[in-house]
């Protein structure tokens, strides 16, 4: 969707045997911790609700789990008796998205089959993430990471899915990810729960420094 010319990434094998991998694409320009992001032109920034994107692509797809008017923008806080189902899929066989939203509860609840984006195609994402990046995302010590990710709408901040990881926090939401099945065309599917759920009180910062570092799964 916002390839950038002249990026490709290349595979080598590193000391010990793990792959490393290389892109012409400047940190300042990784969608994920540079500014590339802001090429992502998004009506729904800064609103209190999450996306799903593809790190192979960047198609976004976001969810209103936090409703907002249409015309002014207005955060929209009062009860709807209302449930909607939310289905949304990605062009170029990318992952979609089917949920059943309770606004009232603040709650997502469905699944994501990941179709293409089951995992991270380097050579595709080298167009969108640096090298520093790709590398942390392969060799993790989590786990091996979906081809989608979470992305905190209120502050741009992008969160990784891990195979081997049930659920995290996104910001205000907690997304947690678990029955794992293939579809009748082999596509996994991914049962997914999306909780508004902020905190209930404010923890010294000296606590908060320490829970990113044990508990954020972001890449930067």
């Amino acid at each position: 969707m916002f390839a950038l010319a002249g990026c490709r990434a290349e595979e080598s094998a590193a000391q010990g045997g793990n792959a490393e991998y290389s892109s012409n694409l400047s940190a300042e320009d990784c969608y994920l911790c540079g500014d590339g992001i802001e090429n992502l032109n998004l009506s729904c920034w800064g609103q209190k609700n999450v996306a799903f994107v593809s790190l192979n692509t960047f198609e976004v797809i976001p969810i209103e789990i936090n409703r907002y008017d249409e015309i002014d923008g207005h955060l929209i806080e009062e009860y709807s008796d209302a449930a909607s189902f939310e289905g949304k899929s990605n062009p170029d066989g990318g992952f979609s998205v089917k949920l059943l939203m309770d606004f009232n509860h603040g709650l997502g609840i469905g699944e994501i089959e990941l179709h293409n984006d089951e995992t991270l195609d380097v050579g595709k994402a080298s167009s969108f993430l640096c090298v520093d990046c790709i590398n942390k995302i392969a060799g993790s010590e989590l786990g091996p990471s979906f081809g989608v990710a979470a992305i905190d709408l209120e502050t741009k901040k992008i969160f990784l899915f891990y195979k081997n990881i049930s659920g995290f926090p996104v910001g205000d939401f907690y997304i947690y990810s678990g029955a794992k099945s293939r579809k009748d065309d082999n596509s996994l599917s991914v049962g997914t729960l999306v909780f508004y759920c902020p905190s209930r009180f404010e923890a010294p910062l000296e606590q908060n420094e320490q829970e990113e570092k044990l508990t954020s799964n972001s890449v930067c």
